[in-house]
């Protein structure tokens, strides 16, 4: 391993930019902690590395371990119908699964998350009953649920009224007392309210359609998709769990790796929340999150005991690229140089 020479890869930033939190973890503990730029251009403060970031669809794997541990507790089966815990649905509620939406093959549709061309005024106060009435409007899916690979966020959005409706209570308390709580992940939370941030949340700068960097005012309040803040030391906490697992005594990291099958038996890269593939010859286990001022990329790499986080409060960054350009560098004496880029890794589509 070469943690050594890393800060020599990343971008720099001063307090009248946003930035990045960016952290290299081996063997389950910090070999890097570090941040750049602004928390907020309004006032220069510096973002640090236990800046409490929105993260996006890294919240996705979240929600499937809600999925899997109610799956454990007997009170939903993957194969069990949308339909039975989202009431309201079009006909197709009935032929989609909530294994097809794990594994984004249910044939839903990928728009865009919100709208292009934002406004300096930034994304509308959206909630996740705004989300969902966007999903059951669709009357006809663009494919056939088991057909294919096709990554969707309203899946997501499906997922986290099911795990509400199967456990009697919302994801976001859900989630605190089975996941965040027993690991310790204090600073991390579902906020499916438009209640105020706490002091140490970054906010997401963008560029809107005046040409000008703007900060957003994160009234959205969806989760499912996305909806997920938390710190670089929290997905530490997290990450450490896929190894010790103090959660279900191994179950649990098994079944979040346990890759989609389509109808036909076709295996796709997409496991529960994670994409489960090949880094330059090497076996990754990842996620990013993109939206409109806000930028993340986590990337384990089980068979050697690292993982690459970067949490950018700008979209403009390229967090996946960085964090790649990272591994690559901590792992120069085990990569394959000839061998294909996590980009070209995936399967199913």
């Amino acid at each position: 391993m070469r943690v050594d020479g890393v800060d020599a890869l990343l971008p720099r930033r001063t307090t009248a930019q946003p930035g990045y939190v960016a952290g290299v973890l081996v063997d389950g503990g910090p070999a890097l902690r570090t941040a750049a730029g602004a928390t907020d251009v309004r006032t220069a403060r510096p973002l640090t590395p236990d800046a409490i970031c929105y993260v996006g669809s890294l919240a996705k794997q979240f929600v499937a371990a809600c999925v899997a541990l109610l799956w454990r507790d007997g009170v939903l089966d993957p194969d069990d119908p949308v339909s039975r815990f989202v009431p309201g649905l079009p006909a197709w509620g009935e032929r989609v699964t909530l294994a097809h939406l794990t594994h984004h093959t249910g044939g839903l549709p990928p728009p865009a998350y919100g709208p292009s061309g934002l406004p300096p005024s930034g994304m509308p106060p959206y909630s996740s009953a705004d989300q969902l009435a966007r999903t059951a409007a669709v009357h006809r899916l663009p494919g056939e649920p088991g057909a294919r690979y096709m990554y969707s966020w309203m899946g997501y959005v499906l997922l986290a009224q099911a795990v509400a409706a199967a456990a009697g209570e919302p994801l976001a308390s859900l989630a605190a007392r089975r996941i965040f709580e027993p690991l310790g992940m204090t600073d991390s939370f579902f906020r499916d309210r438009p209640d105020p941030l706490p002091e140490r949340a970054a906010r997401g700068h963008f560029l809107a359609d005046d040409g000008e960097l703007h900060v957003e005012p994160a009234a959205f309040h969806a989760v499912g998709s996305g909806g997920l803040w938390t710190t670089l030391d929290d997905l530490a906490r997290w990450d450490a769990n896929l190894t010790e697992d103090r959660l279900t005594d191994g179950w649990l990291p098994r079944q979040l790796l346990t890759r989609g099958r389509l109808s036909d038996g076709t295996e796709v890269h997409y496991a529960w929340g994670v994409s489960v593939r090949t880094h330059r010859g090497l076996a990754i286990v990842s996620h990013g999150g993109s939206f409109p001022g806000w930028a993340s990329k986590m990337v384990r790499f089980p068979e050697h005991g690292v993982t690459v986080i970067v949490l950018a409060n700008e979209e403009e960054l390229d967090a996946s690229a960085l964090t790649f350009r990272i591994a690559d560098h901590v792992l120069a004496d085990e990569i394959d140089g000839s061998a294909p880029h996590a980009d070209d890794t995936r399967s199913g589509a």
